[in-house]
């Protein structure tokens, strides 16, 4: 113990060097300096009217660490384990919470001024002894008293490892070894007879407190703390104490709103009121008790109803604080940026929120995954008809979870768009188990959005809303999901386009992050529709031209004419039956664009700062949509996953044989850039990324219509999409296309000899 002293506090050096000690207090709310002996235990077990829990507790930490005999230490423990003032009959929560607190308080302290007072060892010996000899003296009625002493020396485990266990291995580690084990026991035995309907609530929640704070979820199986405990008290109890009780839950949050913003001392208002509540300091740790507990639940009717009633418990409460919010000035787009001390507060009580709930989700969900180590070798073991009841089930808790997360998404956002891993897995677990449910999710997702109580669309309204936003990305989030699942219906999904062709529309709605979350749900819609309406193409397209480039980049706009591009290529509708000037929706769409592009001027330079990020922005916990692009292909090699040979169905030829021996192209010098520096530029460079794309029958036809638009522009930007084209001819095309356009590209060009382009405008 060679660092020990520089490790003691002040009174533990002075105890060392003979100095005396001093009785200063830093409890709060005790300024009273320790009593003599007996009038410490007269007072405790005759208290007078004044006498609070918070004085008893003050006697005790400024007392029970200097004891030098090991029987007056059992005398002020077991006075204070009988005194009517804690252990009475009108019992507080809060204030008997604080017993936790000053007994990890107090045994740091002993740990750090043991020297020259009763030694370390017989300190925890004499406490564990007669905490059990009163626990076993009236077990019904003693029992929950020792949780809260018992939480809290436990808590103090770290210094006192960092101080002893650390330092003198051999002289304390099997020691507090053996009386963390039976320190444990003593909990578990006692904690079965601490939790009844017949005590009070704040009996109860005194219990499950200690409980929590006693539980480690990566070290302990809950279950050797409450063996003979129903699992549904305990749930229960934990749902009253954490969402539903007014007086000592998380809806002390309301107190936010009633703060004024501007008052000096708000900060300390707020930690003394709200955040140093019981419930709220450790709602992670009663989170992870309540999710090991749902975990416990197995797939009976009763077991099913308590999770149900739960989660309608908590999608009320959920409600409550999404509407609240929304009608307070902490609805704000900018709101967890801001420096103001109410505002930091209440978003870090929202993100601890938002965790806290990830995490029961978590535990309800986790039920159905583990059920093969609960019930025998596999889940299997179940009948159909059970097997059948058990799916029904976690399709309903899907349901009803996706509330939940609609209402808390605002708290997501707030804390960025990646998400973590616990809300991920609850996320995409509870979409894939609610998309089969059909049409049952369809209605409930289209209730979220096209309510009128829930949002308000209009884009004077939602302009100005952050929490209405939020809810509205939640939405468009399981929409990309629901696109790419087996379960899309045409007609829902048109549904869905006719939404987000609305809120993609910059003119109305000015929040970037509801754009792109649009854009993508739309890209997702074109990409996975099996037929597609050209009308609802052509809708979107003006759409993008209306906001290129001033909102979207070269690069976004590229993405999307690949995209549906690329699906009207490949699978083309045939106009025979009909009167058209097209012979079929492909070569409707290609003529659309040509005409779209070749009425942008040359010339008109775009911004180019914003291009480093090719994707667009998902309503998704990721952060981007999947969308593959040649021009990742020109701007970087092999960084595009999509195998445009596959695509196509040819085989691939030799790459570096061919290329080898294919000629040159000679005295042409190519513009030495890959990025679009005008809107023209952009448009055509579009076009150019769907020739892999191209039908063999009009290949050639359609490369020549390219040209014709590439030849019409001015010399600068000419060089450099004639160099785009070449590199998609060299390095994104199949056998077959690239012998065709190598042909084209060589001999009806004359790419072989000196070519000079002039502009025909």
């Amino acid at each position: 113990m060679s660092n020990l002293y520089q490790k003691l506090g002040p009174q533990g050096r002075a105890l060392l060097n003979n100095k005396g000690l001093s009785t200063g207090s830093n409890f709060q709310g005790s300024n009273v300096a320790p009593q003599e002996l007996d009038f410490l235990i007269n007072e405790l077990r005759n208290p007078s009217p004044e006498l609070s829990v918070n004085k008893v507790l003050g006697y005790l930490y400024n007392y029970l660490p200097y004891i030098k005999h090991e029987h007056n230490l059992r005398l002020v423990i077991a006075s204070f384990l009988n005194t009517p003032v804690c252990f009475g009959n009108n019992v507080n929560f809060e204030e008997n919470y604080l017993i936790i607190e000053v007994f990890k308080l107090l045994f740091d302290k002993k740990l750090k001024v043991s020297i020259p007072t009763l030694s370390i060892k017989t300190f925890y010996t004499v406490l564990l002894k007669e905490l059990k000899h009163f626990q076993s003296y009236n077990p019904p009625a003693n029992s929950w008293k020792i949780l809260p002493i018992i939480s809290g020396v436990l808590l103090s485990n770290p210094t006192r490892d960092e101080l002893y266990t650390n330092e003198n291995f051999i002289e304390y580690k099997w020691f507090f070894q053996n009386w963390d084990n039976e320190a444990t026991e003593l909990f578990g035995k006692a904690f079965k007879y601490s939790l009844s309907n017949s005590f009070s609530n704040n009996i109860n929640y005194l219990s499950l407190i200690s409980l929590a704070l006693v539980f480690k979820k990566n070290e302990n199986v809950v279950e050797k703390y409450s063996e003979k405990v129903s699992s549904h008290l305990i749930i229960n109890q934990l749902m009253q104490m954490i969402f539903l009780d007014p007086l000592v839950s998380i809806s002390v949050y309301e107190k936010f709103f009633q703060l004024n913003v501007n008052n000096p001392n708000v900060e300390k208002v707020v930690q003394t009121e709200i955040l140093n509540k019981p419930v709220v300091k450790h709602l992670n740790k009663l989170s992870f008790l309540l999710e090991a507990y749902f975990g416990l639940l197995g797939f009976s009717e009763p077991d099913d109803d308590l999770v149900r009633t739960s989660l309608t418990s908590i999608t009320q409460f959920n409600k409550v604080l999404n509407f609240t919010t929304n009608n307070s000035i902490f609805n704000d787009f900018n709101g967890s940026k801001q420096s103001n001390p109410l505002i930091q507060s209440f978003w870090f009580f929202m993100k601890t929120l938002l965790f806290s709930e990830t995490i029961v989700f978590q535990g309800i969900l986790t039920r159905f995954l583990t059920a093969n180590t609960k019930f025998g070798n596999s889940i299997f073991w179940f009948g159909r008809r059970d097997l059948t009841r058990i799916e029904m089930q976690y399709k309903n808790i899907a349901l009803e979870l996706i509330p939940n997360l609609y209402y808390i998404n605002f708290i997501l956002l707030s804390i960025g768009q990646g998400g973590f891993d616990n809300y991920n897995f609850v996320y995409y677990l509870t979409i894939e188990l609610s998309l089969a449910t059909g049409i049952r999710f369809e209605k409930n997702t289209m209730y979220l959005i096209a309510n009128y109580q829930e949002v308000n669309m209009h884009p004077d309204v939602l302009n100005q809303n952050y929490v209405t936003t939020s809810k509205i990305l939640f939405v468009l989030g399981l929409w990309e999901n629901y696109l790419q699942s087996p379960y899309r219906q045409p007609g829902y999904c048109q549904e869905i386009y006719d939404i987000a062709i609305n809120l993609a529309d910059s003119s109305k709605y000015s929040n970037d992050d509801l754009l792109e979350a649009s854009h993508s749900v739309l890209l997702f819609y074109f990409a996975n529709s099996d037929h597609i309406d050209i009308p609802n193409v052509t809708k979107y397209v003006e759409l993008l031209l209306d906001q290129f480039p001033q909102r979207l980049s070269a690069t976004q706009l590229s993405i999307a004419i690949e995209t549906i591009g690329k699906k009207i290529f490949s699978n083309p509708i045939n106009y025979q039956q009909s009167p058209s000037v097209f012979s079929n929706s492909a070569e409707n769409f290609f003529t659309f664009l040509l005409n779209r592009f070749s009425m942008i001027p040359p010339g008109v330079p775009i911004k180019t700062k914003n291009e480093g990020g090719p994707l667009f922005n998902s309503a998704q916990p990721i952060s981007e949509i999947d969308a593959q692009s040649t021009l990742n292909t020109l701007e970087q090699d092999g960084k595009v996953s999509e195998d445009v040979i596959d695509e196509n169905k040819a085989k691939p030829p030799a790459d570096k044989l061919i290329k080898e021996f294919l000629p040159k192209p000679k005295k042409y010098e190519f513009e030495n850039r890959l990025t679009p520096e005008t809107a023209r530029e952009a448009g055509i460079v579009s076009l150019i990324n769907l020739i892999p794309y191209f039908p063999l029958s009009v290949f050639i036809n359609w490369l020549n219509k390219i040209w014709d638009l590439i030849t019409r522009s001015d010399i600068q930007e000419q060089k450099f999409l004639v160099g785009m084209l070449w590199k998609v001819i060299s390095d994104s095309l199949d056998l077959n296309r690239m012998e065709l356009a190598v042909n084209w590209w060589y001999e009806d060009k004359g790419f072989s000899q000196q070519l000079k382009l002039t502009s025909k405008i």
